[in-house]
């Protein structure tokens, strides 16, 4: 038996498991940014330190530390900057990135389409096969992208010789790929946005005289705007980040980053210093996006799972 004296009161549950949650959370946080903290510091690094056997977590050393305390624009200064030049010099970093910020642009742009009318008609319609046809829908994630690579490509290869028409190592054709993909998870993310706006006020367009393309246009797509920034997102990231497609249907000049990075590597050696800092270069406007709009995207990722 507990004595009564040592129980915790309803209140003090509370604070306990608020600061216990806190602190799961803060190790969960730190978990995250460690990889890229691990990458921002070694983009700032010698080889010989990226490679020790025991390379240190800080940037500084005491005396470096005690030194920019006493002038803190000793950062600059303290800081290695050969391998973000040697990194511009070398490889085509910058062409890299323009690829893959087209490919993942239009692919979102693609999918947003698409994935708004989808949506939308899941939401408001009623057809039959209405509930396979969502099942199918979800059932295209299921399969791993590694079964799909032969045929796609196969496919890609067909279409060439019969057509003559290129689609590997071209902008349209491993957009199209991306594309067909990310409908689908598209669909269904803003089917939830539509779902939890009511529909009176659609109702309330269309007697205003408003189409139901009009309403939707007017009324409902600025109300789910927060959803579309957080599908928008989602798309974006992972048209942006892939690999297993575009190391097969995307070379040459159309190269993404993903896939340029591994240039990096060769068969001798690996030059880290320059692979961190063209990661650095390539994940900075992805954060300032993500920072810019952060409003909307969590006020979407929040409304899609609340209906009304």
């Amino acid at each position: 038996m507990i004595p009564d004296e040592l129980r915790l009161t309803e209140a003090g549950k509370e604070v306990l498991f608020g600061l216990l949650t806190k602190a799961a959370l803060g190790c969960l946080l730190l978990y995250a940014l460690f990889p890229i903290y691990w990458m921002i510091l070694s983009s700032f690094r010698t080889r010989a330190e990226i490679t020790a056997a025991e390379p240190s977590l800080l940037p500084f050393d005491r005396a470096e530390f005690t030194d920019i305390l006493s002038d803190p624009t000793l950062i600059l200064a303290l800081l290695e900057y050969e391998n973000y030049v040697t990194m511009w010099g070398r490889f085509p970093v910058f062409d890299y990135f323009v690829n893959s910020l087209i490919i993942a642009t239009v692919t979102t742009v693609l999918a947003l389409a698409v994935g708004c009318l989808g949506g939308y008609a899941f939401s408001r319609y009623r057809f039959p096969g209405k509930s396979a046809v969502g099942g199918a829908l979800l059932g295209t994630q299921m399969i791993p992208g590694i079964l799909i690579l032969l045929p796609m490509f196969l496919l890609f290869i067909w279409v060439q010789e019969t057509l003559s028409f290129p689609l590997i190592d071209t902008y349209h054709g491993i957009i199209f790929v991306y594309t067909t993909f990310t409908v689908p998870v598209a669909v269904w993310m803003l089917r939830g946005f539509f779902d939890s706006i009511p529909t009176a006020v659609e109702e309330a367009a269309r007697v205003d005289g408003c189409s139901r393309f009009q309403a939707l246009v007017r009324v409902v797509l600025p109300m789910a705007a927060p959803g579309i920034a957080a599908t928008g997102m989602f798309v974006f990231l992972v048209a942006f980040n892939e690999v297993l497609f575009a190391s097969v249907l995307a070379g040459g000049d159309v190269t993404p980053f993903a896939i340029g990075i591994q240039s990096f590597e060769t068969q001798t050696t690996a030059y880290w210093g320059e692979m961190m800092a063209a990661s650095t270069v390539a994940t900075a406007p992805i954060l300032i996006l993500f920072v810019l709009f952060q409003k909307p995207i969590v006020e979407g990722l929040t409304e899609g799972s609340v209906k009304q």
